[in-house]
């Protein structure tokens, strides 16, 4: 089924003293994962202990997750934009040169362009290029892989940012505002991928209503 292969080789075994002794298939442990996934899944399974009913269990978890979404549902809100980006950035290595993924598309290819882009072709040759980069709503209707963007960019002048976000996102009117630039909607859906995961499907498998 659906419900299986999603919860399929993941779980987690605690010590008696709450500790987690093991922990298997998910993104925790996953390198270039989502710091936001990650420190969600961080907070949550210590709950799985909590409450004295399988009821009350549900609805310390969900509280968790309910407190992350709100992050991204307010874009941030009380969060600076240096800590935003470090909560939603993503870290992928380049492990060959770039002229090797030639048709190939991957937001990692496409960061390292446009690090190239706006520092210069050096970046490109070795091997081993870090890309650090974030999801972007535009160029509208184009996939995924052609919206990543270096977080690099959000650290230049302002003028220089402008230049880059309005060239690599086709919008002339960007004023370089990174909740303005960023796709909440694909942040939103890799939140609720994991919560489904590990809170709604395994709660409908023990009859209990979606907490979330």
């Amino acid at each position: 089924t659906e419900e299986g292969r999603l919860l399929k080789k993941r779980y987690a075994v605690f010590n008696h003293d709450g500790s987690l002794a093991e922990l298997k298939g998910f993104e925790l442990k996953r390198r270039g994962e989502l710091s936001l996934i990650k420190t969600f899944q961080s907070e949550i399974f210590e709950q799985f202990l909590q409450g004295d009913s399988l009821e009350a269990c549900y609805t310390s978890v969900a509280n968790i997750a309910n407190q992350w979404l709100d992050v991204l549902d307010t874009h941030g809100a009380g969060l600076d934009d240096e800590d935003l980006l470090d909560l939603i950035s993503e870290n992928r290595a380049m492990s060959r040169e770039v002229e090797q993924y030639e048709g190939r598309k991957m937001t990692s290819l496409t960061t390292a362009r446009r690090l190239a882009d706006f520092l210069g072709d050096d970046m490109l040759a070795d091997k081993g290029l870090q890309c650090k980069l974030v999801i972007a709503s535009r160029p509208r209707g184009a996939p995924v892989t052609d919206r990543a963007i270096p977080t690099a960019i959000f650290a230049a002048e302002p003028a220089v940012k402008r230049h880059y976000l309005r060239k690599w996102l086709r919008d002339p009117n960007l004023d370089g505002d990174v909740r303005e630039v960023l796709d909440w909607g694909y942040y939103r859906e890799r939140l609720d991928g994991v919560i489904r995961k590990i809170i709604t499907i395994p709660a409908a498998l023990q009859r209990v209503a979606n907490p979330v």
